[in-house]
């Protein structure tokens, strides 16, 4: 499968991680993706547990910096409905959700998750660490 330059899914923890710390790496992947230089491909699920874990009050996310975060993550990600329903992460099945989303949209995933980094690449799909997908990027 030949996935096409600059399409990613980015994973909650990559989004939520941005919206954490303005200086971090995956902050950089999000500034990216706000320029237009990535273009994200998400879903409702993955979009509703982005939604659920930045309202967790341990996070000590600001209002109106998690709204900025939710509306352009919405507004400048192609949202789908997965045609794959693949069982690659048994460990964690929540996941499977951006397998399929990527699967779909034939995008490398960025993460920061250990089941998903752990499989490297799935049926074509890169899954790249933060920093990998920053030293691979070509914009």
């Amino acid at each position: 499968m030949q996935l096409e330059a600059n399409k990613v899914v980015l994973d909650t923890n990559i989004v939520v991680s941005a919206a954490i710390s303005i200086d971090g790496t995956p902050a950089k992947i999000f500034e990216l993706f706000l320029e237009k230089k990535i273009l994200n491909h998400t879903t409702q699920e993955i979009i509703n547990e982005i939604e659920d874990v930045m309202d967790r009050p341990s996070l000590n996310i600001g209002r109106e910096y998690k709204k900025f975060v939710l509306d352009n993550f919405k507004l400048n990600s192609v949202i789908i409905k997965p045609a794959f329903k693949e069982n690659a992460v048994p460990e964690d099945e929540a996941d499977n959700k951006f397998i399929n989303c990527a699967l779909s949209a034939k995008a490398d995933i960025v993460s920061g998750d250990k089941h998903l980094l752990r499989l490297g690449n799935y049926k074509g799909v890169n899954i790249l660490s933060a920093k990998e997908f920053l030293d691979k990027f070509k914009g």
